[in-house]
Order: C-alpha cells, then structure tokens, then sequence
C-alpha cells in the first residue's frame, strides 16, 4: 500500500496449495505449505528458466516433461515435477538474497542452475576473487539447502559467446570442482562446447544463451534416472580401483543410455596388449564405431563412418602396466577424441546417437583384464579425462560407475553411480579352436580356427575337421 507508505515485493507462487497468514500488527505475510516430494525447484539464472529455447521451454522443462513421461510408463515409480524458480541475470548473491523464495516453493529437490557468465567472469579485473566468489556462495547455498532438508543437483558452468581462452580456464577449473563436491552435478559444458568456451555453431540463440537444440543438449546430459536414485537413498559413489576382472573367450559387457545419449565419455581401465577390441558402439541400425588394440599394441579409432585414427606410440607390452582407454564425444560439435590415459590419440568428425555399448571382443578368443567401467552422458575435455586417470571421481553427469571385479560373473554387474541404468555381462562361447577339436576329434564336425562349429565349408577359410587342417580356396 504505497499510498499509505507500506512498501512489499511480489510474492511468487508455483502451483501447490498454501496456507496464506497476513500479521496485521506486523504488516508481514507468511505462506506455508507442506513439503512436496516429488517437486523440482529450478533455481537459478536465464538459462535455467529456459531463455533462448522456443516459449522458454529449455532444459528444466523437457527435464520435467521427461520424468512425467517416465511416471506414466512405469519406468519410475516417483511422479517428479520441475517448478521454475529463476530469473534472468540471477548470480550467486541473488540466490543467496532470494533463498526464500526457494523455500517457499516447498519442494524436496533443488536444481541450481548459474554461471560464472553473470558472476562477472569475462572481462573482470580480478578473475580470481569472481572464481572464488562463485565457489564459496554455491558452496555456502548447498550448505543451507542441505540444512533445510533439501537434495541438491548442480548444472555445472557452461559456454558463452564472448569467453576467450582465460575465461575458459577458469569455468574449467570451476567445473573441475564441482565434479568432486558432495552433490550430484550435470556437465553442461560438454554438451555444446566448441572447444574454446562458446558455444557450438548453430547452438547460440545470443551471447549468453543456447537454442533450443542447445537445451537439449543440456538435458540430454542429465541422466534420466538421477531423481529416482536420489529418492531411493542413493549415495555418492567412491572410486575403487583395486578389483579387477577378465573378460575371455568373447565374453563382454553391454550398456546402453536410459534415454537417447547425444554427447558422451565411456572409459575402460585395461591391462594388456594383446589385439582386439576394447569398446565399440552401435549407432543406428548398421553403423559401427570401435577402438581395438593391433598388433604391435598400437591403439585404432575406427568410426562410423570408417575414418581412422591410430596412436602414434604402442601400449606398452608389459601385462603389468594399467591403461585408460577413454572414448569422448562431442554431438553439438561433431567430433569424436580418443585418449589412452591422458594423451589424445587423435580426433574424427562425426556426430552420433549411440544405442548400445560393447567393451571387450565377442569374436576373439582373448584373456583381456577390465578394472573399471565409466561412463557418463557429457563430452569431456582432456582436463577432466587427466583427473580421471589420475584417479579422482568424475561425477558431473555420471550414469554408470563400476569396479569390476569376478563378481560380476556371478552377481552381475553393480553401478555405483547416482542412476538406476544397468550394464550387463554377457557370457562368451568361443574357444580358442585346439580344445574344440579335442573334444571331437571323431565325429566329422568341422569347426573354423575359433573352434566354433562350420555348416558350410564353401567358403573361403580355414577349417579343422578331425585333427587335420583343411584349406578351402
């Protein structure tokens, strides 16, 4: 009532139902209302409200939309739904001035959507005190929403038009932290980075926001189930690097997204240097990209569209010596990197929708140890793939993290991960050709050098019938 010199604010209201209280001594409003379960608040800055997607419907929104659709097919047993609490232009100070306004939208989830872009970061006198700024606030935010019973995610920093090679240090480094912090996060950077901090091309509606299509990057990067894991209790994973497994006789592990995987990383930990493949993946129907070992122990990208990349220096031959072999890929930008520990291996132009993930050899008879399985639905820079190898816990966008170990030949395969998707072992059945043969040594079977049986021996090859090598032209 400003004629009457009582000044107030907005009250901003989602969907729910509140308890409304007006304290006439006081002249104070007060809403409450029960905490919903299954609410997302999205609090944060413009891009977290969606600007720059068609009718602001950006990566919140199809976020939401994805878990009622996922609630209406019984592929989650939790009816969650996003409420938009953002504004445009919003920094770490204003949701620290505005904090209840997130409280007063009454959800159990909270979505912290900023930027160092309005922090300040690009052109700042003093990028340091901005950086450091930005991480004690949202560390400070984290630590008052978890007070107050909340369960946080954190979408990571991502591009801008204007950032140059020093402002992209710093949301590097940034988003390095985050990875480690104790809540679940999102890598929004690697969805539709160009590689130098702005925004792929085709992807920038303006300056400081992404398209539609760059939305949906962002959401495809967040793993469909993290809610549900949430919901269930799940806690933050640990890095466990002392088990290990050995995959043999074409025996393999298969994985796949939840939902459509746009951009990706999937890493192996392996010991060896015996030839053969290591990861591969289908892409459509009839596409296939692979990473193999050759002979000499040299390391092979061969992508769908049968470009190919080979290390300039072999793995070395010792069976005693560990690897990362990682496989990232950039959709937005089209480009898929290969890294053997931390070096690059090379690069390919291709953009891809994988379906389905192979690690190991299912038509080789090879003896290959696995230690760990990791994959997340973000592309990642050679920053995050060092700290990885150097073995820290990537989590920003993690969907599958496992130890491997013989257990999984009999248990099945655990994910520690903050998701509900599931990789599985796929028992192998070839033999290495010579014990085939010794089991049948009478009854005519013929059998190729793999020892798997031969109906037609028309072919060109070479068969083993009764002991005796038979060569077909």
């Amino acid at each position: 009532m400003p004629s009457e010199g009582f000044s107030g604010e907005n009250i901003r209201i989602n969907r729910g139902t509140y308890t409304m209280t007006l304290d006439m001594n006081n002249y104070e409003w007060n809403v409450d209302a029960p905490i919903d379960e299954y609410k997302i608040s999205a609090f944060g800055s413009s891009v977290c409200n969606g600007q720059g997607a068609d009718g602001n419907k950006g990566y919140a929104y199809l976020y939401g939309q994805q878990c009622e659709t996922r609630s209406k097919r019984n592929q989650s047993e939790y009816p969650f739904y996003v409420s938009g609490v953002s504004i445009g232009g919003n920094t770490t100070n204003d949701l620290l001035y505005r904090y209840d306004e997130m409280i007063h939208d009454f959800g159990k989830y909270v979505i912290i959507g900023l930027s160092m872009g309005n922090e300040g970061i690009h052109g700042a006198s003093n990028p340091d005190a901005i950086y450091n700024q930005f991480r004690d606030n949202m560390l400070l935010l984290i630590d008052k929403m978890k007070q107050d019973g909340k369960t946080v995610v954190v979408m990571n920093n991502y591009t801008r038009g204007d950032y140059n090679s020093t402002d992209y240090n710093y949301i590097k480094n940034m988003n390095r932290l985050i990875h480690q912090w104790d809540v679940a996060s999102v890598n929004t950077l690697g969805a539709i980075d160009n590689g130098e901090g702005k925004w792929a091309d085709g992807y920038m509606a303006d300056n400081a926001h992404p398209t539609t299509s760059g939305h949906s990057q962002f959401f495809r990067a967040i793993p469909p189930s993290l809610f549900d894991a949430l919901e269930n209790g799940k806690p933050q994973p640990v890095r466990d690097m002392s088990q290990s497994t050995t995959l043999e006789n074409g025996s393999v592990i298969t994985f796949k997204g939840e939902t459509n995987v746009n951009p990706y990383t999937v890493t192996v930990r392996v010991k060896g240097s015996e030839a053969g493949q290591v990861i591969a993946f289908a892409s459509g129907s009839s596409k296939k990209g692979s990473v193999r070992i050759l002979d000499g122990g040299y390391v092979e990208y061969e992508s769908t569209a049968k470009d190919v990349i080979t290390s300039s220096h072999p793995l070395i031959t010792s069976d005693d010596t560990w690897y990362d072999i990682t496989l990232t890929s950039y959709y937005a930008q089209k480009r898929t990197l290969v890294y053997v520990n931390h070096t690059l291996v090379g690069e390919v132009r291709e953009g891809v929708t994988p379906t389905e993930f192979t690690i190991g050899d299912p038509e080789k008879a090879l003896h290959r140890q696995f230690a760990e399985l990791t994959f997340w639905r973000s592309a990642m820079n050679a920053l995050e793939i060092n700290d990885h190898c150097t073995g820290k816990m990537m989590k920003s966008s993690l969907d599958i993290y496992s130890p491997l170990s013989d257990a999984i030949k009999t248990d099945g395969i655990v994910n520690l991960a903050q998701t509900l998707n599931e990789a599985h072992y796929v028992e192998g059945t070839i033999s290495n050709g010579i014990s085939a043969v010794e089991q049948d040594t009478a009854s005519g079977h013929v059998y190729d050098v793999l020892g798997r049986p031969v109906e037609n021996t028309n072919h060109t090859g070479i068969y083993v019938a009764n002991g005796k090598k038979v060569i077909v032209k």
